[in-house]
């Protein structure tokens, strides 16, 4: 069980309830994640506009964005976000043995060009709260600057979903599922 309720249409204030719609319409459901932020209907009404952006309009190719959340999602031991996008990445080919190399922090181990730059990338930002210059140039190099910048605003979004669903013990996945992270 979450620390705090899953927020329902009826259960906010009238006020409010345009937040939860917002929420419905641009991504098909209000999921168990956004349905326990909406917890604070002001600060949800930021988070969401940023976590559709991320998801569904920045040009980062599907398989950046795949390996990015996986990495973040493991760095930040993200139980919801690991599982929710382990699916999506088998879903746009990431293979097995790339997903279980993350989850078992072994990764970029093996890794090849752009995904090991990804890979090497994010977790110099989330281990060293920094990005070398040779990391950086070779992301920037295959991605190019502007890119650059929605890489980094996306492992941010993941990052602070993750901590915050962990936090709040949100361990209920969109369909039933429980968590993959731990293997």
């Amino acid at each position: 069980m979450p620390r705090l309720p899953f927020m329902t249409r009826e259960d906010m204030a009238p006020e409010h309830r345009h937040v939860y719609d917002e929420i419905a319409v641009s991504r098909g459901n209000v999921d168990p994640n956004f349905a326990v932020l909406l917890n604070s209907p002001e600060a949800t009404s930021k988070m969401s506009p940023l976590g559709a952006y991320v998801r569904f309009q920045t040009p980062l190719p599907d398989r950046v964005k795949s390996l990015a959340a996986l990495v973040t999602a493991r760095e930040c031991d993200g139980d919801y976000v690991w599982t929710a996008n382990e699916r999506q990445a088998r879903g746009r080919g990431v293979e097995d043995s790339v997903i279980e190399a993350i989850r078992e922090r072994r990764a970029p181990e093996g890794f090849t060009g752009q995904d090991a730059d990804v890979v090497r990338f994010t977790l110099e930002l989330l281990r060293d709260h920094r990005v070398s210059e040779p990391t950086f140039q070779a992301v920037k190099m295959g991605l190019g600057g502007a890119m650059v910048v929605d890489l980094l605003v996306f492992i941010g979004y993941y990052q602070a979903l993750a901590h915050t669903l962990s936090a709040l013990e949100v361990v209920d996945l969109p369909g039933g599922g429980t968590s993959t992270l731990w293997g």
